[in-house]
C-alpha cells in the first residue's frame, strides 16, 4: 500500500495557491519518506473511491475545484476530471456509501455541494447537482461571523447527511432523497455558543464531536425517530497546555483497542494527539496525550500504523498503532508522552489517505 498526502502552499493556509504545491507520495506507511508526484493547487482534503483507482481532491481555493485523480500508477497520478464546486475554500469531502455521490463542504462560503458520480467514478454533470447554503453566526467574532461548513457525515440510520458548522455551532441536517441528493431538513443539534464543531465520529447512536473553538469533545446521543441529537457529556480535548499557539481542536477518529474502543483527537497548539478510552456504553475517559509534532492538522488510522501530518513543521510522522493504543496513562496532569516514530518530509501536509 502507498500513502498520498494532500498539501497547502508552502507558505501555509490562506496564502496564494498554485505555486508548486500538490500531491506527495510515501511508498510505505512505515517509513513515510515522501516525494511530490503531482502539482495541484491546495489539495487540502482527499478521499479514495472504494473500488476504482480514483482519488478525489478538494482544491481549497476562493473559487474551489474538485480534481479527480487516476491513481492506477500511484507514483504518477494524473488528473482525469475537474469540476468547479461553486463555493469558497472547500475543506472536506465525503463519499456516499454507494460511491454515487460526493459531498463537498466549503469553509468560507459555508455551503455544501452535492456532486453526482457515474459508474466510472467521474462527475456526471459539469456542475454540482445542488449547492446548499446556510445562514447564521456565533459569538466568536473572529471565527463565527457566518456559517462555516467544516465536514459532513452520514447520520446513524443512514437517512440523513449531517454537516458540522463551525460558524453557527450547529449540526445541520439534510434528508437523503433520490439516490443521493439532499433536501434541507433543519438542525439536528445545537451546541453551546462558541463551541465551533469541526469533525464528528460515529459509534452506534452516539456522535463524538471535536469542537475547535472551545476545546471540548462532546458526546451526543442520536434519536432516530426525531433525527436529532442532544449533548449528553463533554470533556476537555486535552489537559496539555498550549505550546506553539492557542489551542485548536482538529481531527478525531475511533480505533478498536485491545480492551475496548479508543478515541483519538488531534489538538493543534498543544501539538498532541489525545487518547480517550471509550466505555462500552460510550463514556469517554481521558488517558493522556502524546507528542504529534508541530500543528497536527490531520491523521489517518491504518491497519498497523498511525500517520500524522505536521502542517507547520513540513513533516509527517508514522507511529506503530500498537504503541498508540497501548500508551500508558499519564503520570501527571498535562504530561506529554513520547512514542517511537518515523519521520518524513512533506511541505504543508493537510490530509493523507492510503491507496
Amino acid at each position: 500500500m502507498t500513502l498520498l498526502w494532500g498539501t497547502y502552499p508552502a507558505a501555509g493556509l490562506g496564502t496564494p495557491a498554485g505555486l508548486g504545491e500538490g500531491i506527495w507520495r510515501s511508498a510505505s506507511p512505515e517509513s513515510v519518506a515522501a516525494e511530490q508526484v503531482l502539482d495541484l493547487p491546495a489539495p487540502s482534503f482527499l478521499v479514495a473511491h472504494p473500488t476504482l483507482p480514483l482519488v478525489y481532491a478538494a482544491c481549497e481555493l476562493p473559487a474551489s475545484e474538485l480534481a479527480v485523480l487516476d491513481v492506477s500508477r500511484p507514483a504518477a497520478p494524473r488528473v482525469v476530471a475537474t469540476l468547479a464546486t461553486g463555493g469558497a475554500d472547500a475543506c472536506h469531502l465525503m463519499l456516499a456509501p454507494d460511491a454515487h455521490t460526493l459531498y463537498v463542504a466549503h469553509y468560507s462560503s459555508g455551503d455544501v455541494a452535492v456532486v453526482r458520480l457515474g459508474a466510472d467514478g467521474l462527475p456526471v454533470d459539469d456542475a454540482p447537482a445542488q449547492l446548499l447554503g446556510h445562514a447564521g453566526s456565533g459569538p466568536n467574532a473572529a471565527r463565527q461571523e457566518g456559517p462555516h461548513a467544516h465536514s459532513s457525515l452520514i447520520a446513524p440510520g443512514g437517512r440523513h447527511v449531517l454537516v458540522a458548522d463551525l460558524g453557527t455551532d450547529e449540526l445541520r441536517r439534510y434528508r437523503i432523497v433520490d439516490g443521493g441528493l439532499l433536501e434541507p431538513d433543519g438542525i439536528a443539534a445545537t451546541l453551546p455558543p462558541g463551541a465551533g464543531p469541526r469533525h464528528v465520529a460515529v459509534r452506534g447512536n452516539l456522535l463524538y464531536v471535536a469542537c475547535e473553538l472551545d476545546h471540548q469533545v462532546r458526546t451526543l446521543r442520536w434519536d432516530d425517530a426525531s433525527a436529532t441529537a442532544e449533548v449528553i457529556a463533554e470533556r476537555p480535548s486535552t489537559l496539555v497546555a498550549p505550546r506553539s499557539a492557542e489551542l485548536q481542536d482538529s481531527h478525531l477518529a475511533l480505533v478498536p483497542g485491545h480492551t475496548g474502543d479508543v478515541l483519538l483527537v488531534s489538538v493543534r497548539g498543544a501539538d498532541v494527539i489525545a487518547v480517550f478510552d471509550v466505555a462500552p456504553e460510550g463514556e469517554l475517559a481521558y488517558r493522556g496525550a502524546f507528542d504529534a509534532g508541530h500543528w497536527p492538522r490531520y491523521f489517518a488510522v491504518l491497519r498497523y500504523r498511525l500517520v500524522v501530518g505536521e502542517e507547520r513543521a513540513h513533516r509527517v510522522r508514522s507511529f506503530a498503532l500498537a504503541d498508540v493504543i497501548g500508551m500508558p496513562p499519564e503520570l501527571g496532569i498535562g504530561e506529554i508522552a513520547e512514542l517511537p516514530h518515523e519521520v518524513g518530509e512533506v511541505v504543508s501536509p493537510a490530509c493523507v489517505i492510503e491507496v
